[in-house]
């Protein structure tokens, strides 16, 4: 059943990206307040949230796996490269940005970064899901207030790395089944 799941956000990513804009999309982009308040906050989360902190989670878990020699960290660090990956797509959808811009905006590169460390922290540590969640729903959000992306480049991310992470997590053996990946809070609670 993982694997179908996995699948069917995999071609839901793909298809996400196969139009150039859809009309929901403008109508999010026309609506979305922008005050500017929101836009240096959403600034300052991007810059924090984004590549950079993609790029410190893979130096500290490549670090942490060469200190510990655990091989399920390696197996982690695998798992986050190829969710990062996905960013690579973008040369295939070629989708243009609300404004202007030198990159493609399919998918968004710091919603991938983020969801990428997020997918990957939680199926390390079986815990963060709700953290993570927040993260990735705020860099998304930041991303549309900026008009860096149409809603949905965010939302195709998202797709795109939970489909390939589990996909690959499954075939990494770091989860057997979807149940893994999300923490069993009465056990979590019951223990020291």
């Amino acid at each position: 059943m993982t694997r179908v799941v996995g699948a069917v956000l995999v071609i839901s990513w793909i298809l996400m990206g196969l139009p150039e804009v859809t009309a929901l999309d403008i109508w999010i982009n026309q609506h979305t307040p922008r005050p500017l308040w929101l836009v240096n906050a959403s600034y300052f989360w991007g810059f924090v949230f984004g590549p950079v902190l993609g790029a410190a989670f893979g130096v500290g878990l490549t670090a942490l796996a060469a200190v510990k020699r655990d091989p399920r960290l390696w197996k982690g660090l695998v798992l986050f490269a190829l969710c990062w990956a996905t960013l690579l797509s973008r040369y295939l959808f070629r989708r243009v940005r609300p404004v202007e811009y030198p990159q493609w905006a399919y998918p968004s590169g710091h919603t991938v970064a983020v969801a990428a460390v997020a997918f990957t922290l939680v199926v390390l540590t079986n815990r963060w899901v709700i953290p993570a969640t927040i993260a990735v729903a705020v860099t998304a959000a930041s991303r549309l207030v900026l008009e860096r992306h149409w809603f949905t480049d965010v939302m195709g991310s998202v797709l795109g790395v939970a489909g390939v992470g589990l996909l690959a997590a499954l075939a990494l053996g770091l989860v057997t089944s979807g149940r893994d990946v999300v923490p069993h809070f009465r056990r979590s609670r019951r223990s020291p």
